[in-house]
C-alpha cells in the first residue's frame, strides 16, 4: 500500500450507517471490509479517543485520561479542559506534549515518511493528534487555528475558515476542501488525517434523530463521497486504502445530574478545584472522575453513591481505597494511570428505545449539553460501539470482520501495511482484514462488577487483551 487517508466521523454510531442516511459510507461497507465487533476505550472520550488512535495506546499507556480531569501539581484550582490547547500543554509541563508514546506522525518520521492532519474538531484534540507537527516540519490544521504556517498557506489557497455551527456543516465543508485541494495533491503524505466534528457536535446539541443530526450525518458522507471519488481519479487508486473510522458512539442523555452539586447536598465538601472548603474535586462527564485530599473520605462518599439509583459501576484508580469489592481497578479497562481520577462512577443507563427509537439512554453531568442531547464517555453500548470501515490495497472486499477491536489497533495496521514496525503499541495490526483465515468470533467475558452490573467484554478466539462491549444488569 502506498498512502492511507483516515477519515474519521466523530460521534458515529454503527446502527446509524445506513443506505438511506449514509450512502457513501453503506456502499463502501458493502463493497469493502467493515469490523462488525469495533470498540471505543473507556472512557469514550474524544480527547481520550484520539491519543489512543494515534499512539496505538490505551489511556494506561499513552497518559490522556479524561476530556476534562484535574492534576494539582499542573493547576490545583481547577480543572483541566483538553480541548483547550494550552491546557494540553500545561499538562506537558514543559514537554512537547503530555503524552507517553510516540504518535503516528512521529513513528513515519523516524522512516522518513510524512503525516498530515486536517481537522473540524477542538484545537486541544488537533494538538494531541499531531503533536509534534512544528517539530517534524509535517501539516496540522485545525478550524480553531488563527495562525501559524499552515493557517497562512490555507487561508491564501482557500479562503478564511467559516464561522461555527450547529449543524457544523460549513466547517467540515471546509477541512474537506483542504485535504482535497492542498493536502493530498500538493503535500502527498504518506498518511492523512481528517476529523470531520460531525455527527457528534449535532448529536450532543439537537439529539441523535433530530433534522440537525440528519443533516450533519448526510453532510459527513458526502465529504467521504467527495474523498472517495477523489481516490478513484488517482492512477494509483487502488494502492490507496481508506480507513473510515468514529471515535465513539453517543447514547441519548436522559437525567441530567450535577455530581458535585449531588455531594454536596449529601454534606460532602465538593468542587471543581482544592481550595480551603473542598474536600471531594469533581470532573463532570458521562463517568465523572472524583479526586480526594485525603483518600480516608472515599469510602464514604462511595457508600452514598452506592446508594442512588442512578449510580452503575464504581471503578478506582486503586481500589484499596475502598472495601473489598466495592471498586474495580481502572486497570481493567487498560484506563489505570497516574492521572486517573482516585474514583470514577458510571451512570447507570438503558438499552430501552429512546424518542427515536435508537436503543440506549443514560443520566450524564455536562452542563453545556441539553436534557436529551447526546452523550458519550460511559460504559454503554451504544457509547463503546464504533465504525470501522476500510478499502483498497490488500483489504478484502465484500467481507465482514469478526475478530474483535478498538482504536488502538488501528496505528498498528496502518504501520503494518506501510511495511513499518509496530514496536511499543499495545494495539496489534489487524490481520484478518487482508487474511480470512486470521479471522474467527471473539471469545465472550462476563466479568461480576458488583452491585449487580457485569461487564459484557470479548477477547480475540486465541486469546489477547480484553474488549469491553456494554455495562448492563445482571
Amino acid at each position: 500500500m502506498k498512502r492511507v487517508v483516515m477519515v474519521a466521523m466523530d460521534g458515529l454510531r454503527p446502527d446509524m450507517v445506513t443506505p438511506a442516511a449514509t450512502p457513501h459510507l453503506a456502499a463502501m461497507a458493502a463493497r469493502g471490509l467493515r469490523f462488525a465487533n469495533a470498540r471505543s476505550i473507556f472512557p469514550s472520550e474524544t480527547r481520550v479517543a484520539t491519543p489512543s488512535l494515534i499512539t496505538g495506546c490505551r489511556p494506561g499507556g499513552h497518559g490522556m485520561v479524561a476530556n476534562t480531569l484535574f492534576d494539582a501539581a499542573v493547576y490545583p484550582d481547577r480543572l483541566l479542559r483538553t480541548k483547550l490547547v494550552e491546557d494540553v500543554l500545561a499538562m506537558g509541563q514543559g514537554r512537547e506534549s503530555p503524552l507517553e508514546r510516540p504518535s503516528l506522525g512521529e513513528r513515519l518520521a523516524d522512516v522518513g515518511k510524512s503525516f498530515a492532519l486536517v481537522s473540524a474538531g477542538t484545537a486541544g484534540a488537533a494538538r494531541l493528534l499531531h503533536p509534534a507537527a512544528e517539530r517534524l516540519g509535517m501539516f496540522r490544521w485545525n478550524v480553531e487555528d488563527t495562525q501559524g504556517p499552515a493557517v497562512e498557506r490555507v487561508v491564501a489557497a482557500l479562503g478564511p475558515t467559516p464561522p461555527a455551527a450547529v449543524p457544523n456543516i460549513p466547517r467540515n465543508d471546509h477541512a474537506t476542501r483542504i485535504l482535497l485541494d492542498l493536502v493530498l495533491p500538493v503535500l502527498r503524505p504518506d498518511v492523512a488525517l481528517i476529523w470531520l466534528s460531525e455527527p457528534d457536535i449535532s448529536y450532543h446539541y439537537t439529539g441523535l434523530g433530530a433534522d440537525a443530526s440528519r443533516a450533519a450525518l448526510a453532510a459527513a458522507d458526502a465529504s467521504l463521497g467527495r474523498i472517495l471519488a477523489w481516490r478513484d481519479a488517482q492512477p494509483d487508486a487502488a494502492e490507496i486504502g481508506v480507513i473510515v473510522l468514529s471515535d465513539h458512539g453517543h447514547v441519548t442523555g436522559r437525567g441530567k445530574r450535577s455530581l458535585a452539586e449531588d455531594l454536596r447536598g449529601a454534606g460532602f465538601r465538593a468542587g471543581t478545584g482544592l481550595s480551603s472548603d473542598t474536600d471531594v474535586v469533581v470532573a463532570p462527564a458521562a463517568a465523572p472522575g472524583l479526586w480526594f485530599r485525603d483518600a480516608a473520605l472515599a469510602p464514604q462518599v462511595a457508600d452514598w453513591l452506592t446508594r442512588q439509583l442512578w449510580c452503575g459501576a464504581l471503578l478506582a484508580r486503586d481500589p484499596a481505597i475502598l472495601p473489598a469489592g466495592m471498586a474495580q481497578p481502572l486497570a481493567l479497562l487498560g484506563s489505570g494511570h497516574r492521572r486517573s481520577a482516585d474514583l470514577v462512577l458510571t451512570y447507570a443507563g438503558s438499552e430501552a428505545p429512546d424518542e427515536w427509537g435508537l436503543p440506549g439512554f443514560a443520566p450524564f453531568d455536562t452542563a453545556e449539553i441539553p436534557e436529551g442531547g447526546g452523550m458519550h464517555g460511559g460504559l454503554h453500548r451504544a457509547e463503546l460501539a464504533t465504525v470501522l470501515v476500510a478499502e483498497g490495497g490488500p483489504f478484502r472486499r465484500g467481507a465482514v470482520v469478526q475478530a474483535p477491536c478498538d482504536l488502538t489497533d488501528i496505528a498498528p495496521t496502518v504501520l503494518h501495511l506501510l511495511g513499518l514496525g509496530h514496536e511499543g503499541c499495545e494495539g496489534r495490526p489487524l490481520r484478518e482484514a487482508w487474511d480470512p483465515g486470521a479471522d474467527a468470533p471473539p471469545a465472550p467475558e462476563r466479568i461480576d462488577l458488583g452491585r449487580g452490573f457485569v461487564l459484557e467484554a470479548m477477547r480475540p478466539a486465541g486469546g489477547g487483551r480484553l474488549y469491553p462491549s456494554a455495562m448492563v444488569r445482571s
